[in-house]
């Protein structure tokens, strides 16, 4: 039984308690008023009803039961709290939502970091493809830079030549397409001069 409804019954069993009390003092005290008014004596506390006629006797039990329902009241009270997951069905969805954003958080931040290992991946490819060889000691020197002691500055410079690199090779491709271009096209006038002499 929970401690709301014990105090909820103690209360009530306490209110009825009072209440019969006061029929009781109330039953007495009309005994008293026709003890007066048929003998015309004043009652005294020595003419009221003895503790040990039946009214009296209610009373005193009434009192005892009060007495101990009083000093359960006075003792602290032990509270114990409960959680019904099953009777709450909001704290089921808040928690549902809880867990499935803190679990898209993890997979986001996993996808990150993986974004991340490629993203390095590429420009190691990519600088061994631009240093045209690599030995042990490098790729264990870009290993250090880019996972063991990561330094972003060393990583910067590594983009830097990368790009720049890969720039000057772009440009030397389009020279020597607009060179073999530009023969082919030399080569045609050639001969189409050849062709016209020879009218």
């Amino acid at each position: 039984m929970s401690t709301q409804k014990n105090e909820t019954m103690d209360a009530s069993t306490v209110y009825t308690m009072f209440e019969e009390i006061k029929e009781l003092l109330a039953k007495q005290l009309t005994a008293m008023l026709e003890m007066k008014s048929t003998s015309g004596i004043e009652p005294s506390a020595t003419s009221t009803p003895a503790l040990g006629s039946e009214d009296g006797k209610k009373i005193e039990t009434l009192t005892d039961k009060l007495d101990t329902v009083s000093e359960q009241l006075a003792r602290p009270l032990r509270h114990h709290h409960t959680l019904d997951f099953m009777g709450n069905r909001a704290l089921i969805a808040l928690v549902v939502a809880t867990t499935a954003f803190l679990v898209s958080l993890w997979v986001i931040d996993h996808q990150r970091r993986t974004i991340a290992q490629f993203r390095d991946n590429d420009l190691k490819y990519r600088y061994i493809q631009m240093r045209g060889e690599a030995s042990p000691a490098d790729i264990l020197q870009l290993s250090n830079v880019f996972d063991f002691n990561r330094n972003p500055d060393s990583i910067k410079i590594i983009r830097r030549q990368v790009e720049q690199y890969e720039k000057l090779v772009q440009q030397q491709a389009e020279n020597e397409a607009r060179a073999r271009l530009n023969a082919s096209e030399a080569e045609r006038l050639n001969s189409e001069a050849e062709e016209v002499k020879k009218k």
